[in-house]
């Protein structure tokens, strides 16, 4: 039977991933697989499901998943729910750097940060403080950077590492500070952060129809890949 260690990590036998409320729903859950570890099968999932059932969920959602990944949700019963560029950079050239344009997020700040968090995005992916966290820990190594306008938080940005491949994982720019070069400074702070950390390359994604942040990653050196990413979404019954 299932088995869990803590209240987000659920095993069975080799498999593993983790299980907490969207967003704070009471009535979505979020399954993610865990990094480097055996990806999922469809069977593992399905006793995910059940057990997302007994606890009275309604329904369930995965993170951004490549087509490769998707497979054993979909066998699971999963559809598409909204689809993403999936965005590479080899981290040869580098966007222009300027320094002191960002800093380290404070432990304070996290209310101000999931404010801007607020305003740059519809609901659906917005996160709350457990999703803030959970950006936080998805990957071994992290970096919280923000950018300020006076005493205010202005942007912000997660970057991390694992298995030599970077991730920008979470950039947000409140919209009363967009187009000032803020989004840029951020993605270029994490692209060389990725670097020093002995990175390969760095990944990112974003939604169809997004085209102000497709346009900022593209002048940062981000490249589209083929096939892109898929969040896919079940009830659960």
């Amino acid at each position: 039977m299932v088995r869990t260690r803590d209240p987000a990590l659920v095993e069975f036998g080799v498999e593993r991933a983790r299980v907490l409320p969207w967003r704070g729903s009471t009535s979505t859950a979020y399954l993610a697989p865990v990094p480097d570890a055996v990806p999922p099968s469809s069977t593992f999932i399905a006793r995910c499901i059940e057990r997302l059932a007994q606890q009275g969920y309604a329904a369930v959602v995965t993170p951004a998943l490549a087509p490769a990944e998707q497979r054993p949700f979909l066998l699971a019963g999963f559809e598409t729910h909204e689809r993403l560029h999936l965005l590479a950079h080899d981290l040869l050239e580098m966007p222009p750097f300027k320094r002191r344009a960002t800093r380290r997020a404070r432990r304070g700040e996290k209310p101000d940060i999931l404010a801007v968090d607020e305003a740059a995005f519809s609901p659906f992916w917005q996160l709350d403080t457990a999703g803030l966290q959970e950006a936080l820990e998805a990957v071994p190594l992290t970096r919280f950077r923000v950018s300020t306008a006076g005493p205010a938080i202005a942007a912000y940005a997660i970057t991390g590492t694992a298995a030599r491949q970077g991730y920008l994982q979470r950039l947000a720019v409140h919209p009363d500070f967009q187009r000032g070069g803020r989004g840029l400074a951020l993605v270029s702070d994490a692209l060389r952060w990725i670097r020093r950390r002995g990175a390969e390359r760095a990944v990112v994604n974003t939604q169809l129809g997004n085209e102000a942040a497709l346009s900022l990653y593209m002048r940062a050196g981000f490249r589209t890949q083929p096939g892109g990413l898929a969040v896919l979404r079940r009830a659960v019954d």
